[in-house]
């Protein structure tokens, strides 16, 4: 078993993040060209509970395994999600998504992290390796997202008082 963490700063308020991780359009979105489990689609927001499970493809057309997400948990107190996920090679991939406040205090960012537990038998070194690749491209489209919405948040309160 090895763990995969990768962490980075969202220029968004930790509350708007955490309401937009638990949607399946962001799972989409920020997976897209990656991976893709059309599957995802019966689910419209992220249920504690609820499993999906279908073909996984690698850059949407590259049939990789039957894989299979549990929503394990959500944690609105934390702003943690944690699925269990598994098919093919991986035994086991728990995957923690933690949303917290900005440790300097800034209202308007956030640190996002992914943390991912991996069993993949004798592949889970190169299973981890492409993790940490695929997070860091994740998190770069968060990053993206984020300024979008973050933006949002900044110009309502502006726009009421003109």
């Amino acid at each position: 078993m090895t763990t995969v963490t990768v962490t980075t700063e969202l220029e968004a308020p930790a509350d708007t993040i955490w309401t937009v991780v638990q949607t399946t359009e962001a799972f989409e979105h920020v997976t897209r060209g990656l991976v893709s489990l059309p599957a995802i689609r019966e689910l419209d927001e992220f249920r504690e509970g609820a499993t999906v499970s279908g073909p996984l493809r690698l850059f949407g057309v590259l049939p990789i395994s039957r894989h299979r997400i549990t929503i394990d948990e959500i944690d609105t107190t934390r702003r943690r999600l944690r699925t269990r996920e598994g098919g093919g090679l991986l035994r086991s991939w728990v995957h923690d998504i933690e949303v917290d406040d900005d440790p300097s205090g800034r209202p308007d960012h956030c640190c996002y992290t992914d943390r991912i537990e991996i069993d993949a038998r004798w592949a889970t070194p190169a299973v981890a390796v492409f993790a940490r690749v695929f997070y860091r491209l994740r998190q770069r489209r968060w990053r993206a997202l984020a300024r979008v919405l973050g933006a949002t948040t900044r110009v309502g309160p502006l726009a009421a008082d003109h």
